[in-house]
C-alpha cells in the first residue's frame, strides 16, 4: 500500500509539472496578484509528522511563510501575494532529517511533504537545479526507482504460477 501512495504521489507531480509547461509570461515569473493557499499532509517514512514549522522560502530562499501541522499531519500555508516561484516547503524532523518539497506555481493547491517529495527535489537539484524540466525527471526516476526496488515491473518479485495470478490467462 505504502508503495501504491509513492506511486500515486510522484505520478501527480510529474502530471502537474508537465501540464503545466514552461511559461515566458512575465506575470508568471514575477509572482501572483493574490494569496496562494497550499494543504497538505506531512509524513516521514510512514509517520505522521505532528509538530515542527513548515517553512515557506521563494526562488530567492527568504521565508515567505511558516505553519505548523496539526495533530493529524495536515497543514495549510498562504503564500502571500507576489512570491517569486519555485517555492520550497521544508520541516524539520529533527537536526538530521530535513523534508522538503517544491511548488511551482500557483496553479498547485495540494502539495504533500514526505521522503518521496524530498528524494524529488533532491534528485532535480542533483539533475542541474529545480525546475519543471528536472522535477518531472526527477519524479519518473523516484517511480522507475520504486517499481524496481518493490519488485514491480520485474519478475523477481513474483512467487507461483503466473498463468494462475489473477484467474489465468484471458
Amino acid at each position: 500500500m505504502n508503495n501504491l501512495f509513492k506511486l500515486i504521489f510522484c505520478a501527480t507531480i510529474v502530471s502537474v509539472v508537465v501540464a503545466c509547461g514552461d511559461s515566458s509570461s512575465s506575470a508568471k515569473q514575477v509572482g501572483i496578484s493574490s494569496t496562494h493557499v497550499i494543504e497538505g499532509t506531512v509524513t516521514d517514512r510512514d509517520e505522521l509528522i505532528v509538530s515542527g514549522k513548515i517553512l515557506a522560502k521563494d526562488k530567492n530562499g527568504s521565508t515567505i511563510a511558516t505553519a505548523e501541522p496539526d495533530q493529524e499531519a495536515h497543514y495549510s500555508i498562504a503564500l502571500p501575494p507576489g512570491s517569486a516561484y519555485p517555492v520550497t516547503l521544508e520541516i524539520a524532523v529533527d537536526e538530521n532529517t530535513l523534508l522538503e518539497a517544491v511548488v511551482m506555481d500557483s496553479a498547485l493547491a495540494m502539495q504533500d511533504i514526505s521522503t518521496m517529495s524530498t528524494l524529488v527535489v533532491e534528485s532535480a537539484r542533483n539533475l542541474g537545479g529545480v525546475t519543471k524540466q528536472n522535477m518531472a525527471q526527477a519524479a519518473i526516476n523516484a517511480i522507475r526507482q520504486n517499481k524496481k526496488s518493490s519488485g514491480k515491473g520485474t519478475s523477481t518479485g513474483f512467487k507461483g504460477d503466473p498463468t494462475k495470478q489473477y484467474g489465468g490467462w484471458h
